[in-house]
């Protein structure tokens, strides 16, 4: 069954919303700004145990991108459907 999304206001309704909708996002990308999201983790881990308890998951992976100052860093990336590469 979807997941409740009446329950889930500000911050996290935008995220869900976002990746429900086939994206993934990670903490440099540039959806964030436009998402208005301080502390991706945080909402992340408040919209997998959303999801957990419809039986679905959060999926995450480790991805190398560029920081706000241009350097190489490697950070999680997020979504809700499996990657494939």
């Amino acid at each position: 069954s979807p997941i409740n999304a009446e329950r889930l206001k500000g911050q996290n309704l935008r995220l869900y919303e976002y990746l429900a909708a086939g994206n993934s996002i990670h903490c440099f990308h540039p959806a964030m700004k436009e998402l208005r999201i301080g502390y991706l983790n945080s909402r992340c881990a408040d919209l997998c145990r959303e999801l957990r308890e419809q039986g679905q998951d959060l999926y995450k992976r480790w991805k190398k991108v560029k920081d706000t100052d241009g350097n190489e860093v490697t950070v999680r990336e997020y979504s809700m459907i499996p990657f494939t590469h």
